[in-house]
């Protein structure tokens, strides 16, 4: 969902929860619904932590490592963009998801590059990254692993180690259903943070 100038980029994901079924988004969301008095809270998994949204607030209350801005606007947006798609289980680059093309050097700037800069030396420590955030291993490339950001939207970070011939290279594949739940920007702005916390898990750029 892209900031309109001028608007709080918060404002139109909680207009819309606010109008909305809390029972239903949760559902389609795999978020649980706990009704309280004229409210309640949707209880979201995000990263393997809980996000718990108030309703009808739409106020975002997140454990310390998943309260960034980006993790709180993305549950919002997510919540109220969820079809309930599962995912496919079949991997797709980022160009070839709806819009894709469009990010797609911002992509390979912001998230892929660095990684490759960080760990293009290390496959061992882009694998332990992975295993401290509650990534799964994936048997691509030289090192992989997958992360659920939101129940039905899974992302994959590969790495390729550098050799005499080759230059580091890393990639961010998506689950071919992703955006039925989140738009091309909004999996941009999901993959740089996975990627910035694998960066900081293994100590920063090398």
């Amino acid at each position: 969902m892209e900031e309109k100038k001028g608007e709080n980029p918060f404002d139109e994901p909680t207009r819309k929860l606010k109008t909305a079924d809390p029972a239903s988004v949760a559902a389609k969301a795999g978020a649980r619904w706990e009704p309280s008095g004229d409210g309640g809270r949707l209880l979201l998994p995000v990263l393997g932590g809980i996000a718990s949204v108030a309703w009808p607030q739409a106020d975002v209350d997140a454990p310390e490592g998943l309260d960034s801005f980006s993790l709180k606007l993305l549950s919002l947006i997510y919540l109220v963009s969820s079809d309930g798609t599962p995912p496919s289980g079949k991997w797709v680059a980022y160009r070839e998801l709806s819009g894709g093309r469009f990010y797609e050097p911002v992509v390979k700037r912001s998230v892929e590059d660095p990684l490759a800069l960080a760990f293009g030396s290390d496959p061992g420590g882009f694998a332990a990254a992975c295993a401290s955030l509650g990534g799964a291993v994936l048997s691509l490339g030289d090192a992989s692993c997958s992360f659920t950001l939101f129940p039905n939207v899974l992302l994959a970070f590969i790495l390729w180690r550098a050799d005499e011939e080759f230059d580091a290279r890393a990639q961010v594949l998506f689950d071919s259903n992703d955006t039925r739940h989140l738009n091309a920007f909004d999996l941009r702005m999901g993959a740089q943070e996975i990627s910035s916390r694998l960066i900081k898990a293994g100590g920063g750029a090398r």
